[in-house]
């Protein structure tokens, strides 16, 4: 709350001034976190805020705040150097689970997500909440190949499904593989997995020329 004004904002999980700071900070502080102390990742998170309640005076300072503090230009190798540290990290203590943790795996949806939120970042551009509709407005400015939103609905289908028929990420059954399938738009198991160990290699190739790799 600040100067009479309050707007909820959803950006993933994150608690400004870290795990033990508030859980609500004024306009004003919210702004001079993200201008002077927010780290890498915290900016690439904030790619994704959504302002989900608010009065419409709230709603514009919010939104200005975001705005200005994304635009601002960034130094690009500063950026990968933390962006592929904090990737790396993730791969050493969040492995993926099975060879169906498309969200883990290498060329999944954290690594394609990665991509974005950097590419974001260094051309100041296509700033979108709906990671689908950034991945379009990158590939419309020939940023990223266009095979990513495809890339993007296919893993995010795939996710879904799994967290509904089959959450452990263990091999399913006949039957269920073949309701993952239909969800994720292909005609039978052994189809789907050539089919993501196509788009893997796709996102792992755009995230390799984004490390200079």
């Amino acid at each position: 709350c600040a100067k009479g004004v309050l707007v909820t904002v959803c950006v993933g999980a994150l608690q400004p001034s870290g795990a033990q700071g508030p859980m609500v900070v004024s306009l004003d502080g919210f702004e001079k976190y993200q201008r002077e102390e927010a780290w890498t990742w915290e900016h690439m998170a904030l790619t994704r805020a959504r302002l989900v309640y608010g009065s419409a005076k709230a709603r514009a300072a919010i939104s200005k705040i975001i705005s200005e503090v994304l635009g601002v230009k960034r130094e690009s190798q500063m950026l990968l150097k933390d962006a592929i540290k904090m990737r790396g990290d993730m791969a050493a203590h969040k492995p993926p689970k099975s060879d169906l943790d498309i969200k883990l795996l290498p060329g999944g949806l954290v690594d394609l997500e990665f991509a974005i939120h950097i590419k974001q970042l260094i051309s100041n551009s296509a700033f979108d909440p709906h990671l689908g509709r950034a991945i379009e407005a990158l590939a419309k400015r020939g940023l990223i190949p266009p095979d990513m939103a495809a890339a993007h609905m296919l893993m995010t289908r795939l996710l879904v499904t799994l967290r509904l028929v089959a959450p452990d990420l263990a091999q399913p059954d006949p039957a269920t593989c073949a309701i993952i399938a239909r969800a994720c738009g292909t005609d039978d198991w052994s189809g789907l997995l050539e089919e993501l160990t196509a788009t893997r290699q796709k996102v792992s190739l755009l995230w390799a020329e984004i490390k200079g790799e």
